[in-house]
């Protein structure tokens, strides 16, 4: 499993960043083509670049999710750190809301991207529901990150005081 949670990890890492690059060079770009009479650059450039940072963080999210690296309360973990089996039920009850979470995020972003058909977009390729895919793809993905995390975690044995 930890195999499995390393794959995860590196490979949204590695999709978010590649996201975050085509934006970039995008943008630079377009503010190059500004110069150049005649093109003056690509109409649908913002609405790329939002819709390319939008998804990077929705994919690094998934690595975030797989390494348990998001947002803890310091407190409740400080508190748990005290006891290994708190620790692990700690651990879980977080994995839990997470996957409670992520399920919810996928569940509406299926139903968003399944009743928006409107082409408002200025890129007329695509529709609303095509750039909607990514929350219920995201949300899916994250939610299996969830629980690699958690069977790791629970998995997980502790031999004096550390992780093995």
């Amino acid at each position: 499993m930890k195999k499995v949670q390393a794959f995860l990890d590196t490979a949204s890492t590695v999709v978010a960043a590649v996201l975050c690059g085509a934006m970039m060079v995008i943008l630079l770009a377009n503010v190059i083509l500004r110069f150049i009479p005649g093109i003056g650059g690509f109409k649908w450039y913002m609405e790329g670049g939002q819709y390319l940072n939008v998804f990077s963080m929705l994919i690094a999210g998934i690595g975030i999710t797989a390494r348990r690296t998001h947002l803890h309360v310091e407190l409740v973990d400080a508190f748990a750190a005290k006891n290994p089996k708190l620790k692990k039920i700690h651990g879980v009850i977080v994995s839990l809301f997470v996957i409670l979470f992520y399920a919810m995020v996928t569940y509406g972003g299926w139903q968003l991207a399944s009743r928006a058909k409107q082409a408002v977009s200025t890129m007329p390729q695509f529709t609303m529901g095509q750039v909607y895919r990514i929350f219920p793809i995201a949300g899916a993905i994250t939610v299996v990150a969830a629980i690699v995390d958690m069977i790791v975690l629970i998995m997980e044995k502790e031999v004096g005081g550390e992780k093995k």
